[in-house]
């Protein structure tokens, strides 16, 4: 096979691909591409190659030695040649059609298996108060504010759903809104910062056994407390009916 002549020629010689490469004028990953068989060289290629490494084309071909190339001999060559480039094209289509079917399977296999754990997981948490509580279908109500900007607001909701989702095991928060301006300023006075106060009403499902909370009951009017940070964001501090 001419990719593993070149090779075996040319460590008969004592070169490196990178002598061989400099002595043909070419780039050492040309060198390297040929004996890999990822590309061929050309006729005239082919034969500078054989006279630097003092071998006939034929020799390279994998063929037997002739004593004197004709110059018809060219012909033959480049139609050798043309031959191993299509069957290398078709041999890389083929793999990277394969590649592409391989990896298609694995990734529908991967989120099947992905999509059924996070189904079962999410039911067993349901189940059995475990997992992370659930904020996937919360009704959010808008107050109007003087003090706070409904951006704030807005944060302040966040930051309590993404603490829920965190802490709230085997619960599921339903509404969520401002307190009011009242409520807010009288707990800001208590706390001497700024705060802000929102209402809310959950779910709980079955409660570990640790838990203060009843298994199945719906929570309304349950508080959270916020306070403002210096670097200008809410902190979570305190919850409860109060």
């Amino acid at each position: 096979m001419l990719s593993e002549n070149i090779k075996v020629y040319r460590k008969q010689k004592g070169y490196t691909q990178e002598t061989l490469a400099q002595a043909l004028n070419v780039v050492r990953q040309t060198v390297s591409k040929w004996e890999k068989g990822y590309s061929v060289p050309d006729a005239d290629m082919l034969e500078k190659l054989a006279d630097i490494l003092e071998v006939s084309v034929s020799d390279l071909l994998g063929e037997p030695a002739e004593p004197q190339a004709k110059s018809s001999d060219i012909e033959k060559i480049s139609a050798q040649l043309a031959i191993l480039n299509d069957q290398m094209a078709r041999e890389v289509v083929r793999r990277r059609r394969n590649l592409r079917i391989v990896l298609t399977v694995i990734a529908s296999v991967l989120i099947l298996i992905i999509s059924g754990i996070v189904v079962l997981f999410h039911s067993f948490g349901v189940e059995f108060g475990i997992g992370s509580g659930k904020v996937d279908n919360v009704e959010v109500s808008y107050v109007a504010s003087s003090p706070f900007s409904q951006e704030d607001i807005n944060e302040a909701i966040d930051k309590i759903e993404m603490d829920f989702m965190k802490d709230w095991n085997g619960c599921e928060l339903t509404k969520i809104y401002y307190a009011g301006d009242e409520i807010s300023k009288a707990e800001s006075e208590i706390k001497g910062v700024e705060t802000i106060v929102l209402l809310s009403e959950f779910k709980t499902y079955k409660q570990p056994g640790d838990s203060s909370l009843n298994e199945n009951q719906t929570y309304t009017g349950w508080s959270w407390i916020l306070i403002r940070t210096k670097d200008g964001c809410w902190e979570h501090v305190d919850h409860g009916y109060g």
